[in-house]
């Protein structure tokens, strides 16, 4: 097991921009491991991004509505959120599918927010009201999707966040971005259950509103604090160990990758930004590659079979 101080084991003065691609709302960084390249939603552009280590290496897909995260499948697609719908991405020829429609609660607008493929092979997901920040309501729910249902497995949130399940597949992490609570819980893969777990954390503006997540190889969980311009970084027994500045204001949820892991991908957004403030921090919405002496992990994958 790793022991370095996940603090200082991420390289900051060595991070770089992964592209030249600005995105309004970057978010749900993912390695694809077989193909080595990294994709991302940019939510309210409502693209599915790919990029590569390598200069050049990039592709993006249109949807129709806002797309705000998505997974790999085992056979090579992607999972991705499209509005209220969740829908099955062939990235080698664009073709889309539709998989699930989710409810809304009746009257109120709602869409589908942060997402994760569990240990379980499923996709957790969560949806949210989808009115500005400050007039959000408590309608958000937790799904479980498999190919063939679609479950509802929470209720009471506002906008669910920062799904991570460690390497084993006994952890979950959870947070809400507007209740501004962390929560670590026990996680069943078998029946694709989790308990009431703890709040390890209720953050503030100031420390860091939380919101999308990932953990290392360790059990470390890193959230990214998109009020503060933070990633704060939690031991695995819920203990908040650093605070470390992000390249940008506004970033919105970690990723490891690389060819062995070690490069920390970090998505942001530049969404109602002013332009004083976009002149001092250009490269908002941007994601980032920060080299670290840490690892992750090559994240689950949606669907039956090896």
């Amino acid at each position: 097991m790793n022991t370095v101080n996940p603090g200082q084991a991420l390289a900051m003065s060595q991070t770089k921009l992964l592209c030249g691609t600005m995105s309004t709302l970057a978010e749900s960084p993912v390695w694809d491991e077989r193909r080595q390249v990294l994709f991302w939603c940019d939510i309210l552009g409502k693209t599915v991004r790919c990029a590569g280590l390598e200069p050049g290496v990039y592709q993006e897909w249109p949807f129709p509505r806002t797309v705000s995260s998505l997974g790999l499948c085992q056979n090579g697609e992607l999972i991705v959120t499209c509005g209220m719908d969740i829908v099955i991405l062939d990235p080698d020829s664009g073709k889309t599918r539709l998989l699930h429609s989710i409810p809304a609660p009746e009257g109120i607008p709602c869409r589908l927010n942060d997402g994760r493929i569990g240990p379980d092979r499923a996709f957790w997901v969560g949806t949210m009201h989808n009115v500005p920040l400050s007039d959000m309501e408590p309608h958000g729910e937790l799904w479980r999707i498999t190919e063939k249902s679609a479950k509802r497995m929470q209720t009471g949130l506002t906008c669910p966040n920062g799904l991570a399940f460690s390497s084993e597949g006994s952890v979950m992490w959870q947070s809400d971005s507007v209740q501004k609570w962390i929560r670590r819980r026990k996680f069943d893969r078998l029946n694709g259950t989790f308990d009431e777990g703890v709040q390890v954390a209720r953050m503030t503006e100031e420390t860091g509103r939380p919101d999308g997540g990932c953990l290392d190889s360790s059990g470390n969980y890193y959230s990214a604090g998109v009020s503060a311009g933070v990633l704060n970084i939690f031991s695995p027994d819920g203990k908040l160990t650093n605070a470390i500045a992000a390249p940008v204001p506004h970033p919105t949820m970690p990723c490891f990758g690389g060819p062995d892991f070690s490069i920390l991908f970090l998505t942001s957004h530049r969404h109602n930004m002013s332009e004083d403030r976009l002149e001092k921090a250009p490269f908002s919405g941007g994601v980032w590659a920060i080299p670290t002496q840490t690892r992750g992990f090559a994240g689950f994958r949606f669907g039956e079979g090896g």
